[in-house]
């Protein structure tokens, strides 16, 4: 029989606050907007609504830190607890935005709890960062490729926007993400404690400031899964390599299904079936 790990339980238990926090300030954000665009106003009582939706997402670099920096939880199990967040989305559009749900999406639940499950079912017990974990060089190299990758495209998007360019934003914003919760991972370690609090609100910036800047010139359900999935992606390569995280495979399996469950929640279904029955008039598509 399994003990029980407090910092374990602790650490997963505020990590899932941290992204249902998120998620459910993003939901409270679409909810004023939706009001804002119907009254036709700006002062009424969704301009408070939405800085509500603001704060609970400002919140979640916070709640975040909790696990990563106290209880000492390996980034391989906090990252993939978006998904989770994103559960909860769906949750609060249904109820509170009476938006329906359909099977596509509900696989997609399916696929990301069983993801989940299988990472924590092999869950290691949190230990504390030391200076010897840390490969600095790793770091600046990977650091160093996401600039040079990062700052052409942003120019790009500036300068010519499009769906495409739109999507590789939330490719770029998703590894900023990735970026953010190793900078909170690695203030763990006592004598980098005080430069990575920086550095991890630079991340947030530059991370809030991308998607938003993505969201102007892409539809959300294309943004979000390259968003999210990258964020998971890279934040477990960038524990590796970077920390000496260990990864087994069965929590590769879980991450394998909780990305397809981001990616299948997200799709479009009848929409794609339409482009292509109006390419192809005379095909059946069941």
């Amino acid at each position: 029989m399994v003990a029980f790990n407090p910092d374990l339980f602790f650490g997963v238990f505020i990590g899932l606050i941290a992204y249902v926090s998120l998620y459910i300030g993003k939901g409270i954000q679409k909810y004023a907007i939706v009001g804002l665009q119907e009254e036709k106003k700006i002062k009424s009582k969704h301009s408070g609504i939405w800085i509500f939706g603001t704060i609970l997402t400002a919140l979640f670099v916070f709640i975040q830190w909790v696990p990563l920096a106290v209880f000492h939880t390996p980034m391989n199990l906090i990252a993939p607890l978006e998904g989770v967040g994103l559960i909860t989305l769906l949750v609060f559009s249904f109820f509170v935005l009476k938006e329906t749900i359909s099977k596509e999406e509900i696989a997609g639940v399916v696929l990301i709890i069983t993801g989940t499950v299988l990472i924590n079912v092999v869950a290691r017990d949190p230990v504390e960062l030391i200076r010897a974990d840390f490969t600095l060089n790793a770091f600046l190299i990977a650091l160093g490729i996401l600039l040079i990758l990062s700052i052409p495209l942003n120019i790009i998007a500036f300068r010519k926007p499009s769906s495409i360019i739109g999507i590789l934003l939330g490719l770029n914003a998703g590894c900023f993400m990735a970026f953010q919760t190793l900078a909170k991972r690695l203030s763990d370690i006592g004598e980098l404690a005080l430069i990575f609090t920086f550095v991890t609100f630079a991340f947030a910036t530059v991370t809030l400031a991308i998607t938003q800047f993505a969201f102007t010139i892409a539809r959300a359900n294309v943004v979000v899964p390259s968003f999210a999935s990258t964020s998971i992606i890279l934040t477990i390569i960038l524990g590796v390599f970077i920390i000496n995280e260990i990864i087994v495979s069965i929590q590769i399996a879980g991450i394998a299904l909780i990305i397809f469950g981001i990616i299948v929640m997200n799709l479009d279904l009848k929409s794609i079936i339409g482009k292509l029955k109006k390419n192809n008039p005379n095909q059946n598509i069941s």
